[in-house]
């Protein structure tokens, strides 16, 4: 039983895999951006850097490097190029090279400190709200009230393979593992609002996540204020989508059946196998 559901999982990785273009070779790339943070102790660069030809849009992104002695000269503001290399499964940056400096505009960051759209704490009750699924029609989040739901944020245009891709093929895991359970619904949530349409989500997720009945993809094309209010509510940050230039950070969280959050599980480095666990945890707990 073990080998076959093993078999299974790693059947659907490689079709996600050749879902979003990753390859067995790894790919560099040289990048010109402008640095907006470093997280040391994270090991996170935050940059907003031009479009890669061929591979991905402008927009600002945190990525990881692996060397403290590569960043220990660079600061917020500073113009940069640097080289990007991309695994199948990982990607980091390094050879940094200061080109000038640059204003930083902080404007994204005023969006999230409205009055109208705060973080919950653990224990309070998700706003009820609108968003597509991929027939395109209408779906609420209290459809599934009486489940417990494991809610994550993506979208498609993301090709760095340890951010969106990943959280993915880890929704892919945990969709395998509760494949026959009824109280677990997963959702992945596009913040694109102005690209990500039900059509395009199905044509990228559908043949994969329709052999589930639990997995859901939904489109926040037409409801940004019920986006907005989700993704606040849970901790995802976004900003850039209407100007092409998207940047964000990672964020899942488990909901209770009464539609209370019960855990938030932010950046790449949680593991599929750990939250099996805490969610069978919470089933044993309140069911």
């Amino acid at each position: 039983m073990f080998a076959f559901f093993f078999m299974k999982t790693k059947i659907f990785i490689i079709s996600i895999y050749i879902f979003i273009g990753c390859t067995k070779t790894d790919k560099e790339y040289v990048v010109n951006g402008v640095i907006h943070d470093i997280k040391i102790d994270e090991q996170i660069i935050i940059i907003d850097h031009d479009s890669i030809p061929g591979f991905m849009m402008s927009m600002i992104m945190p990525f990881n490097f692996k060397n403290k002695e590569d960043v220990e000269d660079l600061s917020s503001g500073d113009s940069v190029r640097f080289k990007l290399v991309v695994k199948p499964d990982d990607s980091y940056v390094t050879n940094f090279t200061i080109l000038g400096r640059s204003i930083l505009l902080d404007d994204q960051d005023d969006f999230w400190d409205d009055d109208e759209f705060k973080s919950l704490d653990i224990g309070e009750r998700l706003t009820d709200i609108v968003l597509l699924d991929l027939k395109g029609d209408s779906v609420r989040i209290s459809s599934f009230d009486g489940k417990f739901r494991f809610i994550s944020f993506i979208f498609t245009r993301c090709p760095i393979p340890n951010m969106c891709p990943a959280v993915v093929i880890k929704n892919g895991v945990l969709a395998s593992h509760f494949k026959k359970s009824k109280n677990l619904e997963l959702i992945m949530v596009s913040f694109d609002y102005v690209h990500d349409t039900p059509a395009i989500l199905n044509e990228f997720y559908g043949p994969s996540i329709n052999n589930y009945e639990n997995w859901r993809t939904w489109s926040s094309v037409g409801n940004i204020s019920d986006l907005y209010t989700l993704s606040s509510e849970l901790g995802c940050e976004f900003w850039g989508v209407d100007e092409g230039n998207i940047g964000h950070n990672l964020r899942s969280a488990l909901i209770d059946p009464n539609r209370k959050l019960l855990k938030v599980w932010g950046g790449d480095d949680w593991l599929a196998k750990d939250v099996v666990k805490d969610i069978e945890n919470y089933m044993a707990m309140i069911n």
